[in-house]
Formats: structure tokens, C-alpha cells, sequence
């Protein structure tokens, strides 16, 4: 019997990661290769190599311009490095418009994993809440154990309604 409770536990369990699993394919299913291509960026830009490799070459720029100018060589352009500024500013723009689409992305698989771990949450609620009704009534219908009213296991026993307001206190 033991052996029976502990497979349906598993398979309950099994079940839960089979859900998640799904939830994670589905995601990645839905994902466009435009999207994939973003968070590919996103992910390579996110790494300290990338910092270096633009920190780099914007001194590089810098540099090797105030360097040909000092040689009497022609320079790309002069202090204050407009095109440096311009490159720069449109870079800044690119990154910061990756990120939005990558965490909007994100977001979207938050937001359905929290979906998904409330409802986890409200069958748990409803499920204890049915183990201390049945605890309740065989208390009860146990002629060994002594009848009393515990309100605390009854107010237990209902599942809590989720489209009641906890979160704000009584006016």
C-alpha cells in the first residue's frame, strides 16, 4: 500500500515538472527567430568582454586620431569626435531597444510561470483544506476521540475564495 501512495505522490510530482516543461517548450515555440536573434544579442552584449571590446575601441578611436594628428598624418576627425558621438549615441540606442525586447520577452514567460505556480497554489490551498475536513469529520465520527468544536480546523476546512479582496484591510 505504501508503495501505491508513493507512486501517486510520484506521479503527481512527475506531472507538476511535465507542466513546467511544457510551459518552457511553449515559450520557445512562440519564440520568433527575430526574438531569438535578440536574445542572442542581448546575451553576448551582457558579458564583461563586450565592455572591454567598446571601451576599447572608443579609446582606440580617440587615441589613434590625436596620434595621427600629432605625426602630421590626416585624422578621421578632431576633438570633440562628432562621429565617435554619433556611432556611440546610435549604439546606445540599439542596446537599449535589445534589452526592452529581450525583457519584454522574459516577462512574458514570468508572467505565464506565475500564472501557472497561483493555480499550483490554489489546488494546494483546496486540497488541505479538504485533508482537515476529513481530519475534522473523523474526529467526529471517532467514538475514541472526544467531540469538542475546534472553529479554528472548521474556518480551515473552506477553501479561501480567490476573487475575494485579502489584500485590503476592512474599511
Amino acid at each position: 500500500m505504501a508503495t501505491d501512495e508513493a507512486q501517486g505522490q510520484r506521479a503527481h510530482v512527475d506531472e507538476t515538472v511535465e507542466q513546467l516543461g511544457r510551459l518552457y517548450q511553449e515559450h520557445d515555440e512562440r519564440t520568433t527567430p527575430v526574438q531569438r536573434v535578440a536574445n542572442r544579442l542581448t546575451a553576448s552584449l551582457s558579458r564583461p568582454s563586450s565592455l572591454v571590446v567598446i571601451f576599447g575601441a572608443m579609446i582606440a578611436w580617440t587615441v589613434g586620431n590625436e596620434v595621427a594628428r600629432a605625426f602630421g598624418s590626416a585624422a578621421l576627425e578632431r576633438f570633440p569626435f562628432p562621429d565617435l558621438e554619433f556611432v556611440a549615441t546610435v549604439t546606445a540606442l540599439l542596446i537599449a531597444l535589445l534589452i526592452l525586447t529581450t525583457q519584454r520577452h522574459q516577462d512574458d514567460l514570468a508572467e505565464r510561470r506565475a500564472r501557472l505556480t497561483l493555480q499550483i497554489a490554489a489546488l494546494s490551498e483546496k486540497k488541505i483544506a479538504k485533508i482537515i475536513e476529513l481530519l475534522e469529520e473523523q474526529r467526529r465520527d471517532n467514538p475514541m476521540l472526544p467531540t469538542r468544536a475546534d472553529a479554528v480546523a472548521a474556518s480551515m476546512a473552506v477553501s479561501v475564495d480567490p476573487s475575494d479582496d485579502l489584500g485590503e484591510p476592512a474599511a
